[in-house]
């Protein structure tokens, strides 16, 4: 089969052509390398700021766009999988999808429907745009974000989209709410790709301080609630000296963001969220504990484990600092959460699973289509 990848979110579309790959597909993944990530990219696509920016990046697209052709699957990362404004975004989805096989969409990160639901549905009890009927510190501070994302031009642009796609992949439960009443059976949950063989289990020792690692993204601290959580786990580094110790990393690249994180006890991930998601699952991986969403609509979609490894955050949870005490006087409990968390990766995201996944909802699509 020949895979076209197109764009990438935190490795997610390179994690899954390497594994591809091995498999004998013929896989291209065109992505910006997810910036500072400095992840794979086959056919290397970045904007760079001002109009000489952008007349360059068309310049490359249009260059490009006559090569995007004859593949049997076409990965969109995103509604928003180039950089550039619905309209001209729709030119060249129409373009792909008359010179290839089929289109599939990876839900990933906002769009129209995820977020209108977010704001104005009552699906999500919380969301980062609004807990309860508050809206949030991140709403408050932009609100015209939020407006773009549910804006008459981006919901004529996404429905658009949604209705020319052969099928969709949701990497997250929350994803999926939102999007499989539109969507129906033309949408898979294949939950995210992590390359177990890539990260190395290691047993949890923790005979000193506490670490606690959070790794911020540059634009999203209050986004995904990271700035909240390394105010509240610094206070308590200030209040235990010798006790707890905090780690920050920012905009790393992936290999040195994992061999920081590698070394920490307690990964904090997101408060925002109701799974975790590749930064939380990847720690899990290497043995860490990771504080991350983990609410029941999370664990029904995996299936009700009986262990539930995922240091639960969210923001109708109240007392994370008091939560973060209790694991700085007693780290017992996070022994087992260390081994849990591993073995749940390793049975719903572990890259072989997933890649399984699409491959199913690839060739069930396709071959309704004959």
């Amino acid at each position: 089969m020949r895979i076209l990848f197109f764009g990438d979110y935190s490795n997610l579309h390179a994690c899954l052509a390497r594994e591809l790959k091995k498999r004998g597909h013929k896989v291209s993944v065109m992505s910006d390398r997810c910036t500072y990530m400095n992840t794979h990219s086959d056919i290397y696509i970045e904007r760079k700021p001002g109009f000489t920016g952008a007349l360059a990046y068309l310049y490359r697209l249009f260059s490009l766009l006559p090569h995007l052709a004859d593949y049997d699957v076409v990965q969109l990362i995103n509604p928003n999988f180039l950089s550039l404004r619905p309209g001209k975004i729709k030119y060249f989805f129409d373009r792909l999808k008359a010179q290839n096989r089929s289109m599939f969409l990876t839900l990933a990160g906002d769009d129209y429907f995820f977020v209108k639901e977010c704001v104005d549905g009552k699906m999500f009890r919380f969301s980062e745009f609004k807990v309860g009927d508050k809206p949030t510190d991140f709403h408050n501070a932009d609100p015209a974000h939020t407006e773009g994302w549910i804006s008459n031009t981006n919901r004529v642009w996404n429905s658009y989209l949604y209705e020319n796609i052969d099928g969709a992949m949701s990497v997250l439960p929350e994803y999926d709410m939102a999007a499989r009443p539109i969507l129906g059976d033309r949408l898979a949950f294949t939950n995210l790709p992590v390359e177990i063989s890539s990260l190395p289990f290691s047993p949890l020792e923790i005979d000193g301080p506490l670490k606690i690692f959070i790794g911020m993204r540059g634009g999203m601290e209050i986004q995904k609630g990271t700035a909240h959580m390394l105010t509240i786990a610094k206070d308590l580094e200030t209040e235990m000296p010798g006790r707890v110790k905090v780690e920050v990393a920012r905009n790393l690249s992936l290999k040195d963001y994992l061999e920081r994180m590698g070394n920490s006890h307690l990964v904090l991930d997101q408060l925002y969220s109701y799974s975790p998601a590749t930064n939380a699952l990847q720690a899990m991986a290497l043995g860490r504990v990771a504080g991350s969403g983990a609410e029941p609509e999370y664990y029904g979609y995996i299936g009700n484990p009986e262990k539930r490894p995922v240091f639960h955050l969210s923001p109708l949870i109240h007392d994370l600092k008091g939560r973060l005490r209790d694991l700085a006087l007693d780290p017992s409990p996070m022994f087992e959460m260390s081994r849990e968390g591993r073995k749940l990766v390793e049975r719903h995201n572990d890259v072989a699973v997933v890649a399984d996944r699409f491959l199913c909802h690839w060739n069930n699509i396709l071959t309704s289509k004959v």
